[in-house]
């Protein structure tokens, strides 16, 4: 595994915001395409419909919320800059 900069990173999820943005701008003509109207689509949906997405969409941002700490922890140790002066004397018993 390559080791990323901060730099990399941050250009690569700038990257993939643009590319859903984009997708979610697209989402209307997609609908049409299929020839359904996304506005009776999110009027037919109930609330207990609303809310089992809503609580869907709340645990796949957790999952990705927890998956980035990870990676960052797993990262600064990857990174963290070893001890230096090497082994210590052994210290005589007394």
């Amino acid at each position: 595994m390559a080791t990323k900069t901060p730099e990399e990173i941050m250009q690569e999820a700038e990257a993939l915001i643009q590319q859903v943005q984009q997708s979610l701008d697209e989402t209307p003509e997609i609908y049409q395409a299929q020839g359904l109207d996304a506005r009776k689509l999110n009027e037919s949906m109930g609330p207990k419909e609303r809310a089992e997405a809503e609580a869907l969409f709340r645990k796949d941002m957790e999952d990705i919320e927890r998956e980035v700490a990870e990676e960052a922890a797993r990262l600064s140790f990857a990174n963290a800059v070893p001890r230096t002066g090497g082994m210590r004397k052994l210290r005589n018993m007394i």
